[in-house]
């Protein structure tokens, strides 16, 4: 399941303990954006199933006009999008600009990026599969 932040519960929920936080920044008329979320929503799917808890999936409307101010207040503006952050404590560990059509691709790409936080945080540990 993916939530959808805003800036009412953007920190509500990244600063929450425990889970490894991955955000997709997208823009509602990104082609790019459109291709990739389906994919992001299979894996986030994916990792449910498999009772991964600590990984939790959000997506951000980057382009949202309302979130302007939100979004330059807490210097939340990306290169492009779509964008995936991943946050740990309320702390930005990790950053990758890239759209991707196919859901192992994506799958694979994300456990890289938490096996490197892995070694860098120490006590978190994620499945195999």
């Amino acid at each position: 399941m993916i939530l959808e932040l805003t800036p009412d519960n953007f920190f509500e929920h990244i600063h929450k303990e425990g889970p490894l936080h991955v955000v997709m920044h997208y823009g509602a008329t990104c082609g790019p954006c459109k291709a990739t979320m389906p994919h992001y929503e299979v894996l986030a799917n994916h990792f449910t199933e498999h009772n991964v808890t600590n990984v939790k999936f959000y997506k951000f409307h980057q382009w949202e006009p309302a979130y302007k101010p939100f979004i330059e207040e807490h210097q939340l503006k990306t290169q492009g999008v779509p964008t995936f952050r991943y946050y740990y404590f309320g702390e930005k560990l990790h950053e990758v600009a890239a759209s991707y059509n196919d859901p192992n691709v994506m799958k694979g790409i994300i456990i890289d990026v938490i096996k490197g936080i892995e070694s860098t945080i120490g006590e978190f540990t994620l499945y195999e599969s």
